[in-house]
């Protein structure tokens, strides 16, 4: 009985044994699947790091250039409308100094394509990104809602007493003086959404036009002056040596360009801002 007493707490000394190396190499395992799933995580994070700098950059330098006041007289309603058109349409460009693979990055991280039918100029491989509206743009750079408003239309206070507006909309004028604002196109579709008041008469005593702005979408054809591509856009261009280093494709240098089209309206801004904010994505 003795014997196998003994033999007994062997066995069970063994098993508390063999218990304590299996919860041992369990805790071990655990540990060893945490750091995996840390180092998948931050791989996930870091999974495009110089698109995700270039975005950075990019919001902060538009930032930067939208803070400026817009300078005077860019309306229809105060000067001639053949000058209108000669200087209302602007565009706001902000260059950087980018490698080519940050670009690339920067498309695959927010799903975008390139243009191929402006994928070259004189040999050089261009990279084109068209948007289809600033409010696009904006939304690809990782900007809040908030601050997508407050780029899109923004009131200005100049010292002498003038509140004119600034608007991230492509802005068209006929020859009988109708003024539309682009505000998204619909390559799909062929069709443009636009804002359009039925005319452009303006009430000095009441400072409003006569009539409102109206949404509409209609055919891109009915828009004389219309370029037939988005001028929202995100081109880089090689340098002029890069052809000489013999680097790798995505770490080419080059020069890349943010434009967006934009207006300055001094009249009866406050409409315009309501209606352009209203179409963020």
């Amino acid at each position: 009985m003795e014997v196998e007493l003994q033999r007994l707490s062997s066995m069970s000394h063994g098993l508390e044994q063999s218990f304590a190396a299996c919860h041992e190499q369990m805790s071990a395992s655990c540990l060893s699947l945490n750091g995996i799933r840390a180092l998948q995580a931050a791989a996930q994070q870091e999974q495009y790091p110089l698109g995700r700098a270039l975005q950075r950059w990019l919001s902060t330098r538009l930032v930067e250039r939208l803070k400026t006041c817009p300078k005077l007289g860019l309306n229809s309603a105060r000067i001639g409308i053949n000058q209108a058109k000669s200087r209302a349409r602007r565009t706001l460009t902000v260059d950087v100094v980018a490698d080519r693979g940050a670009l690339d990055e920067f498309v695959m991280m927010r799903c975008l394509s390139y243009d191929v039918r402006a994928t070259s100029s004189r040999g050089k491989a261009n990279r084109t990104v068209q948007f289809l509206s600033a409010a696009h743009l904006l939304e690809a750079l990782g900007m809040a809602p908030p601050l997508r408003k407050w780029c899109l239309a923004r009131q200005f206070s100049r010292r002498d007493g003038s509140t004119p507006a600034r608007v991230l909309v492509e802005w068209l004028c006929d020859n009988d003086g109708t003024v539309r604002y682009v505000l998204e196109r619909h390559h799909t579709t062929g069709t443009v959404e636009i804002a359009v008041r039925a005319s452009e008469v303006f009430d000095p005593l009441q400072h409003k036009f006569e009539h409102p702005l109206e949404r509409k979408t209609v055919p891109s054809q009915m828009l004389p002056g219309l370029a037939p591509a988005g001028s929202t856009t995100l081109q880089w261009r090689p340098s002029g040596v890069s052809s000489m280093l013999d680097y790798e494709e995505r770490f080419l240098c080059g020069r890349l360009t943010l434009s967006i089209p934009f207006c300055v309206v001094e009249l009866a801004n406050s409409e315009v801002v309501s209606v352009v904010a209203a179409a963020d994505v």
